[in-house]
């Protein structure tokens, strides 16, 4: 879509799941240039129940009258083609827009963009990246695919920077095209999506382009995407920017940053876990690029204290302390628990999978993540845009990984079930981590006490 059209000539904007994290974000900068908004999406939510504080007619149903008043419709990747929305404004001639390509219109709008990729650790590095731009003042604009505990999932910049999330879902990051891309990483995810990793190693390198292409050294896949302006960061191999005299902190770890193969400075994070050390290298490596002090660089990166769901503290269940994570790829889940044990050793594990597609497609390593791990709650899977398989529920990864012998991992497909698995185990444990990316999340804050 031409940009003009999009801000000079389209006034009504109408989504079609505006319940959606990254669609709510895109909503509310609408919102902020003046333009009417309205949205529709089957159940409420917390999202939902914002857009309608900030005065948003949001409807919860899908039907054609929907669309009728609006100049635009944007959807996203998880709407069907045959969404009533959908087929009247194709019928009705109301252009259509996808939420990446807006997102691509936007980024447009600005001196400076910067896009975040990578198959784990988005939504975090975007967020140490905001909280870098907003300790050097540049009041950047952020668009995120989850909740900062400071701005939330957007923030309205009145500077020349914006800074996003760039999801490899369906390729939809090609739709944008940033001065700075980033990539965290490149792992077997989505798989349900790509040919196979060729197609999305290919997809990775289309992303960069001919942007400043900030690479993780360390990661097999995502350094083979180079182009003639790379910038690499790393902890193990020879990089740009590489994290030395690394040691564990109260609430992280603390490393010194060489930039260029000279130590530049300390940094002490106010998150837990290796994977964030590259997080916050990719964080510097990109302020750096845009000339931000190193003073700067390292207060955002220290005031900067998480998004939720990410290894967020919930509450107490039968006296044990609650945390949750988003993690619902093998690696990530490796990479959390480890974290995890590393504060605490006796814990339960609660663990929802999140759509079928990618619990069939790596069974054998969530089997191997989850092997040693006990005591183990399976919670019925997040199908999200999926219809049912058997192959890959949440069911048949239980299966699999007590192979009928294990009466320390137990299967679950309600509240009242979860509830009593908890209180089962509970007498030998201290705390309860709760992992995925579905509605476990909510499932679990109800368990509250």
């Amino acid at each position: 879509m031409d940009n003009n059209i999009l801000w000079s000539k389209t006034k009504k904007f109408h989504f079609v799941g505006a319940g959606g994290i990254s669609m709510s974000a895109l909503m509310k900068h609408l919102l902020f240039n003046k333009k009417s908004v309205t949205g529709s999406d089957i159940v409420s939510s917390d999202v939902t129940d914002e857009l309608l504080r900030l005065g948003v007619d949001v409807n919860f149903s899908h039907c054609a009258r929907n669309a009728k008043k609006a100049d635009v419709v944007v959807y996203s990747s998880a709407i069907d083609d045959n969404n009533p929305e959908l087929v009247y404004a194709r019928k009705h001639k109301i252009p259509l827009i996808k939420r990446s390509e807006l997102l691509g219109e936007i980024l447009k709008c600005y001196k400076k963009s910067v896009a975040v990729s990578g198959s784990h650790g988005k939504t975090t590095a975007t967020a140490m990246i905001a909280s870098v731009l907003i300790a050097s003042e540049s009041d950047p604009t952020v668009f995120l695919g989850g909740v900062d505990y400071g701005f939330s999932n957007y923030r309205y910049g009145s500077g020349n920077v914006v800074v996003a999330e760039a999801c490899e879902y369906k390729k939809n990051f090609l739709d944008v095209k940033p001065d700075i891309a980033v990539v965290l990483n490149i792992d077997n995810d989505h798989l349900d999506a790509y040919k196979n990793m060729a197609d999305m190693v290919n997809s990775f390198s289309e992303f960069v382009g001919d942007s400043l292409a900030v690479i993780n050294a360390d990661d097999p896949f995502a350094d083979s995407v180079f182009n003639s302006s790379t910038l690499t960061f790393g902890i193990t191999k020879r990089a740009t920017y590489t994290a030395r005299k690394i040691t564990k902190s109260d609430l992280g770890y603390s490393f010194t940053v060489y930039a260029y193969g000279r130590a530049v400075g300390k940094i002490t994070l106010k998150v837990a876990g290796m994977h964030n050390i590259y997080n916050a290298l990719a964080a510097v490596a990109v302020c750096d690029a845009m000339c931000i002090p190193f003073s700067k660089i390292k207060q955002g990166l220290e005031n900067f204290k998480g998004v939720k769901r990410r290894n967020e503290y919930l509450g107490k269940i039968y006296g044990l302390d609650v945390v949750a994570d988003y993690a619902h790829h093998p690696k990530e889940i490796g990479a959390t628990i480890k974290s995890f044990s590393e504060e605490c050793e006796d814990f339960i594990t609660v663990f929802q999978p999140h759509t079928y597609s990618r619990t069939r497609i790596l069974l054998e390593e969530f089997e191997k993540v989850f092997e040693r791990r006990r005591p183990l709650i399976i919670y019925a899977t997040y199908a999200a845009r999926e219809k049912f398989d058997e192959l890959g529920s949440a069911k048949t990864l239980y299966s699999s990984i007590i192979r009928g012998q294990n009466d320390s991992v137990v299967y679950v497909e309600n509240e009242r079930q979860l509830k009593s698995a908890i209180k089962q185990f509970s007498s030998n444990c201290e705390r309860v981590l709760v992992l995925g990316a579905g509605d476990i999340y909510d499932i679990t804050k109800n368990l509250l006490v």
